[in-house]
């Protein structure tokens, strides 16, 4: 009956999110990515302190250098660069007090890096 819901619901959000969206992962604590329009999307349920740190720590283990960080009450955009100059985008947002959402970006506009988006959201799983 578990899997009847969890089939059901991750159907729900499948196309009630557009074709755009593509779900990765199932299963319960596998984590749900979405991929919208070269954005590599996923929850984490950590408050936002701690997951900015882990995203700043994945990027310097990755070897991502950090050019720009630009903070609001509830975002950072962090804006970086590969080692071949290839641009690297980080969103974290505030989803509630004790979860956030981390958006990856790697690659230029219509060639977007979805496995380099895959890797940098691993390191960041693993960190935290």
């Amino acid at each position: 009956m578990r899997n009847i819901i969890a089939i059901t619901l991750s159907l729900a959000l499948l196309f009630s999110a557009g074709c755009a969206a593509i779900i990765v992962g199932a299963g319960a604590g596998a984590g749900v990515y979405t991929w919208v329009k070269g954005e590599l999307s996923r929850s984490f349920a950590k408050d936002f302190a701690h997951t900015e740190t882990a995203v700043i720590q994945s990027l310097d283990h990755l070897q991502i250098d950090i050019d720009e960080k630009t903070q609001t009450a509830s975002a950072t955009t962090i804006k970086a660069h590969r080692s071949d100059g290839s641009p690297v985008t980080v969103r974290i947002s505030t989803i509630r007090y004790d979860m956030t959402e981390v958006s990856v970006r790697c690659g230029y506009l219509g060639y977007w890096d979805r496995k380099n988006a895959e890797l940098i959201h691993a390191t960041i799983l693993n960190t935290i």
